[in-house]
């Protein structure tokens, strides 16, 4: 790699770490979607409760874990571009885990235990 390589990197606009919401953007615009996300799923898991226990459970108290964990992020000061990729990580791990939660009660109750 040489080193213009790294430099054309760091100003080429469409990079994925080079996107103004990664940037400079508030943390507001990962609190708000992030809070949406933790509400639907939370309800989502409420609802799954009389299905099953266990799994629902589990989903609630890790989602309520990772929204705690983002809204601590990002209520943190410091440098705002490690901030955002750092939201933008937690936000795509709650995501994900919600999701990979709700196939797990879906498969349990679809395929029995």
């Amino acid at each position: 790699m040489r080193p213009d390589d790294a430099e054309r990197r760091r100003r080429e606009p469409t990079a994925w770490s080079n996107q103004s919401a990664l940037q400079r953007g508030s943390a507001r615009m990962w609190l708000v979607p992030a809070t949406v996300l933790a509400v639907v799923a939370v309800a989502q898991f409420a609802f799954s409760l009389t299905l099953q226990l266990v799994l629902p459970v589990i989903g609630i108290v890790f989602t309520v874990a990772m929204w705690t964990v983002i809204l601590v992020v990002g209520r943190r000061g410091g440098d705002p571009r490690r901030r955002n990729v750092a939201l933008a990580w937690l936000m795509g791990g709650l995501a994900v885990g919600a999701l990979l939660i709700a196939v797990g009660v879906y498969l349990i109750e679809a395929y029995g235990s």
